[in-house]
């Protein structure tokens, strides 16, 4: 599955350079700080699924489209600039974070400007139904950062909620970018419905996996601590699946752990002991996997193409990573 991103890297590479070319326009500390976070690389699976979306309609990209497809990164950039001061976070990809390399109110101000500029570039399109779709985005992604700081470290938190986190924080954007695509190609109102569909899966997948290698990823792949969402409160699947399969003392025992504002090391291993004896990794392993088969079904909507299959290889990659 890893070969997916090797055969998609000419595709990565425009999409780098529009997005290089657009923060050149900016203003000079804005594109300091933009041009640190693409810098630091990153999988480019927004724009990577709207440009699929597109060709798969048989549409052909062009200059215009690319900006348009490079909007979602930048909307996705901008949330890591701002998701970073929230949650104090020293590393990104590897790198020292961008509020600590230039500072905390420059790098708020560049988040605001780089959410303006994508929906400036959305706007370009002149199609008011992706102007909303892309508005709607940015509320969702600031609802569910809300809805995540609200519910730290709260370890009754329910599946239901930690799905309706997941999908403003995550599947929204990638959900917008197949969507917007599928309009802009003028598809049919079924097939626009399963691309969304389509983006909609495929993120919920991909963040389970996020929350997956909280718990037992590799720092060196990451690009950042392992153990993360632990130390931020934050209560993922991985979690909620083991406390509801555990019971008396070690449920009890999760529970306080995760409870506790502040988590040693020897905390951490322990929480991650119990999640994995109570199975948490492997059911929201097997719901991940679920939710990727899910969202390439979606696709028979669209024509059988080179570019469909890729979108197919993309759902299957977000839940194969290691990062």
């Amino acid at each position: 599955m890893a070969d997916i991103m090797t055969t998609l890297a000419p595709l990565i590479e425009t999409i780098n350079g529009t997005m290089a070319r657009l923060i050149a326009e900016d203003d000079k500390i804005v594109g300091r700080v933009s041009g640190y976070s693409l810098a630091g690389g990153g999988k480019r699976l927004r724009p990577l699924i709207f440009c699929l979306t597109a060709e798969a309609a048989g549409v052909r990209m062009t200059p215009e489209l690319y900006e348009t497809a490079s909007s979602f990164e930048l909307l996705h950039m901008a949330t890591l600039l701002h998701d970073d001061i929230v949650d104090m976070a020293a590393v990104r990809r590897g790198l020292a974070t961008a509020h600590l390399t230039f500072g905390v109110p420059e790098t708020v101000l560049a988040g605001d400007y780089l959410l303006a500029k994508a929906a400036g570039l959305v706007a370009r399109t002149g199609n008011m139904d992706c102007v909303r779709i892309a508005t709607g985005v940015v509320a969702a992604l600031s609802l569910g950062e809300l809805m995540q700081l609200g519910s730290r470290r709260k370890t009754e938190q329910s599946e239901t909620d930690y799905f309706r986190i997941i999908y403003r924080k995550t599947a929204a954007l990638i959900e917008g970018a197949a969507k917007n695509a599928a309009i802009l190609a003028e598809v049919s109102p079924e097939a626009r419905a399963q691309a969304a569909r389509y983006g909609r899966k495929l993120g919920l997948a991909f963040q389970i996996m996020d929350d997956i290698l909280d718990y037992q990823g590799d720092q060196a792949a990451l690009g950042k601590p392992v153990g993360q969402d632990l130390a931020e409160g934050n209560i993922t699947l991985p979690f909620i699946r083991a406390r509801e399969a555990l019971a008396g003392a070690p449920r009890e025992r999760l529970c306080e752990l995760a409870s506790r504002p502040d988590l040693n090391e020897a905390d951490r291993a322990e929480i991650l002991a119990l999640v994995a004896a109570g199975g948490g990794l492997t059911s929201s392993r097997l719901t991940a996997d679920e939710l990727a088969r899910e969202a390439v079904t979606c696709l028979k909507a669209l024509p059988a193409t080179e570019a469909r299959d890729r979108l197919e290889a993309l759902a299957l990659y977000a839940v194969k990573r290691d990062r």
